[in-house]
């Protein structure tokens, strides 16, 4: 079982999985704190009761959901479990997947669209 000290990891190796962790809290932050902001917005239009704009922002927040469950799944694998022979190779072979940096990161982007043409949307339609 490896640790955090252990001679076979680089410094930068292990700098990087740090990095790698908290840009994953902060994306998880964005989730949290984007549906507020949206909800927010629509107020001074009085849009909230609109189905446009209920339907933009449930698909954000179901999107936001799954991104972030995946997050979760993603770093709970590696956080609790002890770390073997090959460790930083699997986890940057999973880190650094075209499907980690989608679920990570563009679903984010995707889900902010859904809530803003929601809104744009009920905003049009008033």
């Amino acid at each position: 079982m490896k640790i955090w000290d252990s001679k076979d990891y680089k410094a930068d190796q292990l700098e990087q999985f740090k990095l790698i962790y908290d840009y994953i809290k902060f994306h998880i932050g964005l989730y949290l704190a984007t549906p507020p902001v949206i909800a927010i917005m629509a107020e001074p239009f009085d849009v909230q009761r609109s189905v446009c704009f209920k339907i933009g922002m449930g698909a954000m927040i179901l999107i936001y959901f799954v991104s972030g469950i995946d997050a979760g799944l993603f770093m709970g694998r590696h956080i609790n479990s002890p770390w073997e022979d090959g460790f930083l190779k699997e986890f940057n072979n999973e880190a650094f997947s075209g499907r980690r940096r989608f679920m990570h990161h563009y679903l984010y982007w995707i889900g902010l669209v859904a809530g803003l043409l929601g809104l744009g949307i009920a905003i049009y339609m008033k």
